[in-house]
């Protein structure tokens, strides 16, 4: 049965190409960071998967941060579509820790044990896992409402998607840790009851890529 015969939506998830951040390991949440030339060209290789699999998608939505943005351009311009900007699918805000080493945010801020200890917790002048993981799901929820029946597509982030994954397929944020996603990374998930997990962090498209 599909989506369209059924009134589910079909959303496909995908990750921002790669960025200079994601190399030297450092938490960028809403910092806005640009694509690197292998960001490019994953972003590139992406485009050319999701038209040759999903040419029928009916609306691409886009974090506003241009990593994300301009990753879901680049798919948006071989299907022929515009891309909607959805602020709410924006990555993990944290403040004054934006733009610290994943090993600094663990030995020096204790930042993912607070984390662990309160799905409340957040850093002066950002986000908890909460806060992110309540807002991708209501735009998911929308977009869903929006969509009945149709296919559609959202380029955001690895923490984002992972706190939305988690509550919308497990029902616990603290389940983000099973949901990793690699740059432009194809996610695709059936908004039925229950939703239904299709395909996960497929990176077929970037195989024969240089790294």
């Amino acid at each position: 049965m599909t989506a369209r015969s059924s009134g589910e939506t079909h959303l496909i998830l995908v990750r921002h190409g790669q960025i200079q951040a994601n190399i030297d390991k450092l938490w960028h949440g809403w910092t806005d960071s640009a694509l690197t030339d292998m960001g490019h060209a994953q972003a590139e290789r992406a485009a050319a998967r999701i038209a040759a699999e999903h040419p029928d998608i009916a609306a691409i939505y886009a974090s506003p941060l241009q990593r994300a943005f301009n990753t879901a351009q680049k798919i948006a311009t071989v299907l022929g579509l515009d891309v909607v900007a959805e602020p709410r699918l924006k990555e993990y805000g944290i403040g004054i820790l934006e733009g610290v080493s994943f090993g600094d945010l663990h030995r020096e801020h204790n930042f993912f044990s607070q984390i662990d200890a309160d799905a409340h917790y957040a850093p002066e002048g950002g986000e908890s896992i909460t806060q992110v993981g309540q807002r991708v799901r209501q735009a998911i929820t929308e977009l869903q409402a929006r969509h009945a029946g149709q296919k559609i597509l959202a380029v955001s982030h690895g923490a984002a998607m992972a706190l939305a994954l988690a509550d919308l397929l497990e029902g616990d944020f603290y389940a983000w840790n099973n949901y990793h996603f690699q740059n432009t990374a194809v996610t695709e998930v059936r908004l039925g009851q229950p939703p239904q997990l299709v395909r996960f962090n497929c990176v077929s498209h970037l195989a024969d890529l240089a790294s």
